[in-house]
């Protein structure tokens, strides 16, 4: 028997572009990035690999560069930890 299959109907076209985002940020596929979510969100501990990690700390610098116009590394620490 293999793998079960989630589809998600009326999903907002803002949270999907959130959740591509996401995956793309952290050089995963969206159903990588969606599966990781929902282990985190029901309480199971999910381990990046070292390289998405990485990827993830080079583009969270960049966006938090003060002449790049995005979010301070305070605001980045405060929206990770929302999630």
């Amino acid at each position: 028997m293999g793998m079960p299959t989630l589809y998600v109907r009326d999903m907002p076209e803002e949270l999907y572009e959130r959740l591509r985002a996401q995956a793309k940020g952290s050089d995963r596929s969206i159903s990588a990035a969606a599966i990781d979510i929902l282990r985190r969100d029901l309480g199971e501990r999910v381990e990046l690999p070292v390289a998405a990690l990485l990827v993830r700390a080079r583009t969270i610098r960049e966006r938090s560069r003060p002449d790049a116009g995005g979010p301070t590394v305070a605001e980045e620490i405060r929206t990770d930890r929302d999630r």
